[in-house]
């Protein structure tokens, strides 16, 4: 009996213990809240209406800031009018840190930079491990490895104290023809894509920084660039409704705490372009979906909304269909110009702009930008090294590795056989400097003994060469889209030597494209195929598949998407048998 009462007065104390930390917590937080609220509005009450105005507008900062005139006007934007943040869109990272001190120490309030990073900070800067674009991402067949990927990006953006990151795009590309989205997104099926960007945000949420997912309502399912024209959904509201809006709902409701307007026109919606909608901005995503984040628009220099308007009305007109962010307006001193007379003049409302401006704010102090004594002077010494964090590099492999998809092995030559000879046919290979980790590269032509470097072959070749092919044979051929119909005739002579070849198309540009086969080779490429039935390694967008008239003449289809030396390496793992292919395809190629 004793025992028993002593257990359970032991449980009593466990149990108040519990009650008081939950109290104390939610006390703890209470004052966090009320903390921040005070130096929101505290910074709030000493601006005037034109530094209200100027908080809400974003500038570009990357190279060109380095030109007298722009530096000029950078800071003017920083120093005189007080802009509220900064876009990153590209440049070397020392330099851009070092710009950045000296453009926050001019701020009279930090200001948030925001970065177009979708894959992440290597998407602007090539010091950090380069993740891959969001289609690679939708080959995976769960989404694990999607959240972890977010928090290494939050870290990655924290360690150079970036706060915003305009990512996950959770447009569903259902439009194979679709000339902007395209690898962007992370695939044509809903659910997945809905899943995957889910994962995404909460990672990067999770990681401390702000996610932003874009482009409401939908820009998936578009033939049109909005950079060089406004594009048109013709779609009922119920189609909307099941396909475009269906992850925008889930981001909302998984807490997103900023969306971004593309510039569509959906007649179903409203007959003006979305950024600068009542209807679409106020009615459909701040009253009907309940957003309460931040709003902001999609670059305002873009064709989709300012081929017809002036940057000022154009700014003007996306505030007042409900914007609490301008990014990029065209002439952004013209924009403050217009927004503060609509303000003086009565055509705003002053005490909307106060609620505008303190979103902007109560971000800022969330950061803690808004504390006493807060610096956002980020240490740039040996900065290039310190973002390569060994973490973040095994995941990138680890991703790459998880995404190669063979689509075709129906004539079993995956791996390869270690006792055949093999050609490596590359077309448009992009020439990556490789070191002796890669493989024993001191007889190759291109070999720098000063460097310990080779200068023109790839790391698909270097890897089948060192691990590949046991005591086989590899030889490494080069073709482009320069290259003449007697240059390709002139290799294929030489492929009867071989037992196996290998047709690898690379993008030399990063980027997945459709057409990585110029139109002029695609018949003889063709006559190539039918002879030789060559495993076909394709480095980019798997649309393109389906523009390959000889398709079902290949004798196996690897596709490792982006050109990146990860895929490289990745790919050549399957190829040799060290690792087995795992991704799924994101979207249909038939």
């Amino acid at each position: 009996m004793k025992n028993k009462a002593i257990r359970e007065s032991l449980g009593i104390v466990v149990m108040l213990a519990f009650i008081f930390s939950v109290v104390w917590c939610g006390k703890s937080e209470e004052r966090k809240a009320h903390r921040l609220e005070r130096q929101v509005e505290r910074t709030l009450k000493k601006m005037s209406t034109r530094e209200k105005v100027a908080q809400l507008m974003v500038s570009q900062t990357d190279s060109y800031i380095f030109s007298d005139k722009h530096a000029l006007l950078t800071d003017t934007l920083v120093g005189i009018e007080g802009i509220g943040g900064l876009l990153i869109i590209q440049d070397s990272l020392p330099r851009y840190l070092n710009r950045m001190n000296e453009l926050q120490a001019m701020s009279k309030v930090p200001m948030l930079v925001s970065i177009d990073g979708e894959w992440g900070p290597s998407m602007r800067f090539g010091e950090f491990p380069f993740f891959p674009q969001q289609m690679q991402l939708g080959a995976l067949s769960d989404d694990s490895l999607i959240y972890e990927m977010g928090l290494a990006v939050a870290e990655q953006c924290e360690m150079v104290n970036i706060h915003i990151n305009y990512a996950p795009v959770v447009d569903i590309n259902i439009n194979p023809k679709n000339p902007v989205i395209h690898a962007r997104s992370f695939g044509e099926d809903r659910d997945k894509v809905t899943q995957f960007a889910r994962a995404y945000m909460q990672g990067m949420q999770d990681g401390g920084i702000v996610a932003c997912s874009k482009h409401f309502p939908g820009h998936g399912d578009t033939e049109v660039d909005s950079h060089k024209g406004l594009p048109v959904l013709p779609f009922s509201r119920e189609r909307l409704d099941s396909m475009e809006l269906y992850p925008f709902r889930d981001q909302i409701k998984e807490g997103v705490k900023m969306v971004m307007m593309g510039h569509l026109h959906i007649p179903a919606l409203d007959s003006a372009v979305s950024s600068i909608s009542y209807p679409i901005v106020t009615g459909l995503l701040k009253e009907e979906l309940g957003f309460d984040g931040v709003v902001v628009t999609d670059a305002l220099t873009m064709k989709g909304v300012s081929e017809n308007m002036e940057s000022a009305d154009i700014a003007l007109a996306a505030y007042k269909a409900g914007v609490d962010i301008l990014l990029k307006p065209g002439d952004i001193i013209a924009s403050i110009d217009r927004l503060e007379e609509a303000m003086e003049s009565g055509e705003c409302d002053i005490e909307d702009l106060n609620n505008r401006v303190r979103k902007v704010l109560r971000m800022k102090a969330e950061f803690g930008m808004l504390d006493r004594g807060y610096s956002a002077h980020v240490d740039t010494t040996d900065i290039s090294n310190r973002v390569k964090k060994e973490a973040h590099i095994a995941l990138t492999r680890e991703l790459s590795e998880k995404t190669m998809t063979l689509v075709d092995n129906k004539a079993g030559k995956i791996p390869l056989d270690a006792s055949k000879r093999i050609a490596y046919v590359a077309y448009n290979a992009k020439h990556i400097p490789l070191h002796r980790e890669y493989g024993d590269i001191e007889g190759l032509s291109g070999y720098n003994p000063a460097t310990g470097m080779v200068d023109s072959t790839t790391m698909m070749y270097q890897h089948l060469l060192k691990n590949g092919n046991g005591k086989g044979e590899v030889h490494y051929f080069t073709l482009d889209k320069k290259s003449s119909k007697a240059d390709i005739v002139a290799v294929e002579k030489h492929l009867k030597d071989y037992d196996v070849v290998i047709l690898a198309c690379h993008d030399p540009r990063g980027r997945s494209r459709k057409d990585l086969i110029h139109a002029d080779h695609m018949d003889i490429l063709g006559k190539l195929v039918k002879k030789h039935h060559p495993i076909l390694v394709h480095f980019g967008s798997p649309y393109g598949l389906a523009e390959l008239p000889w398709m079902e003449e290949l004798g196996g289809v690897l596709v490792g998407y982006q050109d990146s030396e990860n895929n490289q390496r990745a790919a050549a793992k399957v190829l040799t048998g060290e690792i087995e292919a795992q991704g799924v395809l994101p979207v249909s190629i038939r």
